[in-house]
This record gives structure tokens, C-alpha cells and sequence, in this order.
């Protein structure tokens, strides 16, 4: 019984990015959008930015080719972040310290892990999708109450 748990964790830590060293990623969910440039030249990433009605979009390619974009509110808050690539980014920077202790706690306290290569979690305060493997992460993770009215999660990919 101890080794399933003992391999649960392990699996969603490689998920999440736990412990694996990963270069930290952009302005964190739920804050102020002003510390994306800091992190573009940490990453030496290059960003793209674009607009949809009602927010914008941050979109930082990372040299080792993972995208992690930011969807800022009108007034400058990060509501909500995806990734895809083969990094996983660091989701304790870009999900910030308190959603990223959400996360970790409802996995411990749920056992939200589906399976060796997935982690979702559904609360009032938070969102999380994640998956993926060696070479090929991707995930969502968005505040419900920040999101626009105009936002549909299908934008969030």
C-alpha cells in the first residue's frame, strides 16, 4: 500500500514540476501581469503578444520550445495560464505560492491524480488540468472568479 502511494506522488511531482530544478516561468496566476518582462529575460524567451476582445494574451516561447501563456484581465491581473511543450514549467512560480499550495494540498488530501501522467483539480478557487510526459507537457489552470465574462475556458488552451 505504501509503494502505490509512494509512486502516486512521485508521478504527480513529475507532473507538477516538483523538485525537478525547472527554469521558473512567468508572472504568477491571480497577480499583476508587471512581472512578465523579468521573466522573458530569465528565460531568454521571446514573447508574443495578442489581444482578444476583452483580454490579452502573453505568449512566451522558451529556447527549448515551451509555451506558456498568460491571459491578462483588462486590468493588468493574470486569471489564467496554460502550458504545452517539452518542459514542463516551474507551476510553483507561474501558479504563484498560495493557488500552488491549492494544488498540492487537494492532491494530497483528494488523491487527484488520474492515472501516472495526470492531475485535475476542480475547487471555487482554482482550476488545474495537467498532464503529459518526457518531451510533451500541457496544462490549465485558471481562477474562476478572475475570468472575464467573456471568456470561454475553450480559449484557454
Amino acid at each position: 500500500m505504501k509503494s502505490t502511494s509512494a509512486a502516486a506522488a512521485l508521478a504527480c511531482a513529475a507532473v507538477l514540476g516538483l523538485g525537478t530544478g525547472l527554469t521558473p516561468a512567468h508572472a504568477s496566476l491571480g497577480a499583476r501581469a508587471d512581472s512578465v518582462n523579468a521573466d522573458l529575460v530569465r528565460l531568454k524567451g521571446q514573447i508574443r503578444l495578442s489581444n482578444a476582445p476583452g483580454y490579452r494574451v502573453d505568449e512566451i516561447t522558451t529556447p527549448q520550445g515551451t509555451v506558456v501563456k498568460e491571459f491578462i484581465s483588462p486590468a493588468g491581473i493574470v486569471f489564467a495560464v496554460s502550458w504545452r511543450g517539452p518542459v514542463m514549467p516551474n507551476l510553483a512560480q507561474t501558479l504563484g505560492s498560495s493557488y500552488f499550495g491549492m494544488l498540492t494540498a487537494a492532491e494530497q488530501q483528494q488523491r487527484a491524480l488520474l492515472g501516472h501522467d495526470h492531475v485535475q483539480l476542480r475547487t471555487p478557487q482554482l482550476v488545474v488540468h495537467a498532464g503529459g510526459h518526457m518531451r510533451q507537457f500541457f496544462g490549465v489552470a485558471y481562477v474562476p472568479s478572475l475570468l472575464p465574462p467573456n471568456v470561454s475556458i475553450a480559449d484557454l488552451h
